[in-house]
């Protein structure tokens, strides 16, 4: 929706253009009328052209800074030395609230948010049932998916931002077109609430989700039929669950960190912590570089941190290393897991309550968390320190966290219908 002021605005030009044109009645007419809006939860066609407008103008001066930057960088590539000077001035780290949001409902919470990977809009999902689309740049509410009977617990965005699922209380997953804004499969088989959905990589046909009912399941896009089923031996509600090539993993309710091998069928378990798992986040490229080289040194038998030359022992670090997970439990510790070995390579210890939501930090070096204790933290995986502590509510939950595909924006939603948009810098 336009601000007041840009609405103003908008009115003026149409006005004007209108007596231009020799619509004088016309023109009189609206500006009469002007006194007293019609309140709309949504914009108009008008209003979100010319914020469409306003969106692609700041896309390219966007694009056009970028291409400064990448001019600089080359020019610092060829100076050694300012290299690592210049990744360590890109760290990014949550600094400046820039939007608070309300949309959900009184009391309503937060269940999930995403950023779109191109455009400046974030989705974000409630107790409501609703999805909404925020300008975090504009502040402002661009539009509503509606259609769940029950509260969304989970949103996915593919690679492009094309496609966007829901998961939801009232058992359906939803696959949405964002471009179209219309509702294109509607997944059903699970039997309890569906807690989480993830988008099988690279192909992106298949999405896999998880349920209360105790079942993981991979469906094809293409055709909305269920393509296998994974059940937990326990029976016990599945919260989350993370695609790592032709492996899913999941953790849940029973404390345990389950892997499935896609094309073997089989099951393993990675880990376990001593209370309900609510969260999962996959280790980019970055952060499996140094989580592998954290291992090594620990196999060689060197201090973490320390860059003394030791002699190399035949024990230690497996010879499958990585990828790695990081996972959040209420039992409020932060753990990274490295799946192919199936041990704990890290153990972060500060929240003061549940840890609901995690992301890896683009650079690789941090782990961003969000916990029930109201505050969101950046560890460091190198010294397993707390870098920064963001202290989001102090009367409430902060239940979900999104982060942006290039590190420069983090979104937290919050159980008293709060969303906020922080600047990382």
């Amino acid at each position: 929706m336009l601000t007041s002021k840009k609405r103003e605005r908008l009115h003026d030009e149409i006005i004007d253009y209108l007596r231009s044109v020799g619509y004088a009645q016309s023109a009189d007419a609206l500006a009469a009328e002007r006194a007293t809006p019609p309140q709309v939860e949504e914009p108009t066609m008008l209003e979100r052209k010319y914020a469409n407008v306003l969106r692609q103008d700041r896309l390219l001066t966007s694009t056009e800074e970028k291409v400064k930057e990448l001019e600089q960088k080359v020019l610092q590539l060829q100076d050694p030395t300012s290299v690592e000077k210049a990744i360590t001035e890109r760290d990014y780290l949550p600094h400046k609230q820039i939007q608070v949001f309300e949309g959900h409902g009184n009391g309503r919470e937060i269940m999930s948010l995403k950023f779109h990977p191109q455009q400046s809009l974030l989705y974000s999902a409630g107790e409501d049932g609703k999805i909404k689309v925020w300008d975090y740049e504009l502040g402002q509410l661009e539009k509503t998916f509606v259609g769940h009977e029950g509260s969304v617990r989970c949103l996915a965005l593919d690679l492009k931002g094309d496609r966007l699922a829901s998961a939801s209380d009232d058992t359906e997953v939803r696959v949405w077109d964002t471009n179209n804004d219309n509702c294109i499969r509607r997944l059903q088989g699970h039997e309890h609430t569906v807690s989480h959905v993830s988008f099988v990589l690279p192909e992106q046909r298949l999405l896999a989700s998880c349920s209360r009912d105790g079942t993981v399941r991979l469906w094809d896009l293409q055709t909305g039929s269920v393509d296998k089923i994974f059940r937990n031996p326990t029976g016990e509600w599945m919260r989350s669950v993370k695609v790592l090539g032709r492996k899913l993993v999941c953790c849940g309710d029973d404390h345990i960190i389950r892997m499935w091998d896609l094309d073997k069928n089989t099951e393993k378990v990675v880990g376990a912590h001593e209370h309900v798992v609510e969260a999962m986040a996959v280790a980019n490229d970055a952060a499996c570089a140094l989580l592998a080289e954290i291992e090594r040194e620990k196999a060689e038998g060197v201090e973490e941190g320390e860059a003394a030359a030791v002699k190399k022992t035949n024990g230690g670090l497996s010879s499958a290393v990585g990828p790695y997970i990081a996972t959040g439990s209420r039992d409020c510790y932060v753990s990274v897991w490295n799946v192919s070995n199936c041990t704990e390579v890290k153990k972060f210890r500060g929240h003061a309550d549940w840890v609901r939501d995690l992301a890896f930090h683009v650079n690789g070096k941090c782990l961003l968390s969000c916990s029930d204790d109201g505050t969101v933290k950046v560890w460091g995986l190198r010294d397993s320190r707390c870098i920064r502590t963001l202290n989001v509510q102090m009367s409430s939950f902060v239940s979900s966290l999104g982060y942006h595909r290039a590190g420069r924006f983090i979104a937290t939603g919050s159980s008293d219908n709060q969303i906020k948009v922080y600047k990382c810098e």
